[in-house]
């Protein structure tokens, strides 16, 4: 028995770009003083904790998976780029879409189970 997946709409989409663009431009603020540099990521995974949780109570057959969510968090640690703004929007877009990406986990196989 596997759970309906819920469609992220359109108001969910705009009030998570709006809360990315405030965690980004809140942690580029920090890194232009240089202490930015430690506490951005810090606070980035915590919006990217945020998403992870969103997605699981829609039921995101890719929540869980290890390579993905590890991705997110080590992209965090880029400094200056809209890191959790592009992560959000693409996890939307695979969300939403998944007959386009059916066919991409068809293919790689075990791979795209981790």
């Amino acid at each position: 028995m596997s759970a309906e997946i819920k469609k992220i709409t359109e108001s969910e989409i705009i009030i998570g770009v709006m809360f990315a663009l405030l965690v980004w431009i809140f942690g580029l603020i920090l890194e232009l003083f240089g202490i930015g540099l430690i506490l951005s990521p810090i606070i980035e995974s915590f919006f990217t904790f945020a998403t992870w949780l969103f997605f699981r109570a829609k039921n995101d057959p890719y929540a869980n998976k290890l390579g993905a969510n590890l991705a997110q968090y080590l992209a965090n640690a880029i400094p200056l780029i809209p890191s959790v703004l592009i992560a959000f929007l693409i996890k939307v877009y695979i969300h939403n879409h998944p007959e386009k990406f059916a066919a991409f986990e068809k293919l790689t196989g075990s791979a795209a189970k981790v």
